[in-house]
């Protein structure tokens, strides 16, 4: 570990490749190690350091940093994965490069959730080497234990921490959300067809399937896929300023639609499972390399209907996941800010809906001429959304409470 005056910490410099930043933020640029920066300031508090201290903790975990610390290590530490750590880089903006932290700097921490798929049945082979078989009551008596006595929840251990908060999201909202691409995306190896192609053309959960790439472009047996379907003309289902040059605006939008395991891999072709489906997987859909999507977990607090404006980062639904027009809690919708507006995973936005001509009933469209000018800076909060994935210039969001339907075109603002 290199220092300097006994206080400089360097973070070891860890390649990280990955199929896609935690649920899809685009991470910043990573800068050389270089020299220690320079000058050291001594903080309020009285430790030295290069870095501002942050501009607001609420609403975070606070770490303290210690002697030896690196974001690799805190990162292993909080969100059980050290190759999470460019995603912490993220929150601490005010960390200019992250090969340096010193002792008494306070790093926020988001807390998150990895989310893992839901049991189901598998074609793959068992310790003994046969398909497992098993009907899933089967396997629930199995994994049941005899007793069914339920611990109180209400009883703890004496010095027991107590328990996080749950996920906000269910696996099912990570991992069907669809997303916007600031690229199209190269397919590693699309559908042609399953084992029973002679009777169907639509396929779901245990189905075995067929894709037209295998060994030669790098897929093995036990690999898992993600897949998704490109709709090219998404913006025809979005709001009406959402139509002008939608692409170029927002991205490729690509649906979620499922997941594969591969069980058998040729030279130019894969046999593969679906152990996961959104819906139900079309011949010509595309897969990828499957990515680990993360999610923020539930705060608490009630629902604050009337607070002022926040004056940090607005903007608008301008879709939604099934291409509703009106939306409640639970719904995924994508709104038109991303990270260039410096949103991030685990932000909170509440929506807003204002006052226009079209949105008054016709009884009081009068009423609204006559005092425009005080409609027109009157506003509504409605609800609350929660960003699960970040990309440039669009950013995918669920709906976590709703006092009315949320439409296209209402407004949201960073809490």
């Amino acid at each position: 570990m290199k220092t300097i005056n006994k206080v400089c910490l360097l973070i070891f410099a860890v390649p990280l490749l990955l199929t896609s930043s935690w649920a899809g933020a685009s991470p910043k640029a990573q800068p050389a190690q270089g020299n220690p920066p320079r000058p050291l300031a001594q903080r309020p508090d009285g430790h030295w350091s290069a870095n501002e201290p942050a501009s607001t903790k609420d609403g975070y975990d606070i770490h303290t940093v210690k002697r030896g610390d690196t974001l690799w290590e805190i990162s292993r530490e909080y969100l059980k994965d050290p190759f999470l750590w460019p995603q912490i880089w993220e929150v601490n903006s005010n960390v200019d490069n992250p090969h340096w932290i010193y002792p008494g700097d306070q790093i926020l921490i988001r807390r998150i959730a990895v989310m893992t798929p839901p049991p189901s049945e598998s074609l793959a082979p068992t310790a003994s080497g046969e398909p497992n078989s098993q009907t899933p009551t089967q396997r629930r008596s199995a994994a049941t234990p005899a007793s069914t006595e339920t611990p109180d929840p209400l009883v703890q251990a004496e010095g027991a921490t107590p328990p996080s908060p749950p996920p906000v999201a269910t696996y099912t909202d990570l991992y069907c959300a669809g997303f916007f691409s600031p690229e199209s995306i190269q397919s590693r190896a699309s559908v042609v067809g399953g084992e029973e192609s002679e009777n169907k053309s639509l396929f779901s959960d245990r189905d075995v399937l067929y894709l037209n790439q295998g060994s030669a472009s790098g897929i093995k047996p036990g690999d898992e896929l993600q897949v998704i379907r490109p709709v090219t003309d998404f913006a025809k289902w979005g709001t009406e300023f959402a139509k002008a040059k939608s692409k170029e605006r927002y991205g490729y939008y690509y649906q979620d639609i499922g997941r594969l395991r591969v069980l058998l891999a040729q030279e130019n072709s894969a046999t593969v499972e679906v152990v996961f489906a959104c819906e139900e997987i079309h011949v010509n859909d595309l897969t990828i390399p499957a990515e680990q999507r993360l999610s923020p977990l539930q705060r608490g607090g009630s629902f604050d209907r009337f607070p002022p404006p926040s004056g940090k980062t607005a903007g608008r639904i301008f879709m939604s996941k099934e291409f509703r027009s009106l939306m409640s809690s639970g719904n995924i919708v994508y709104v038109d800010v991303g990270s260039k507006q410096n949103v991030q995973v685990g932000d909170y936005f509440r929506v807003l809906r204002h006052f226009h001509k079209d949105s008054v009933s016709l009884f009081n469209r009068a009423d609204y001429n006559r005092n425009r000018a005080t409609f027109d800076n009157a506003r509504k909060v409605i609800g609350e959304l929660v960003i699960l994935r970040v990309e440039p210039n669009a950013s995918t969001a669920l709906i976590t409470y709703s006092s009315q339907d949320i439409s296209l075109g209402d407004g949201v603002e960073l809490e």
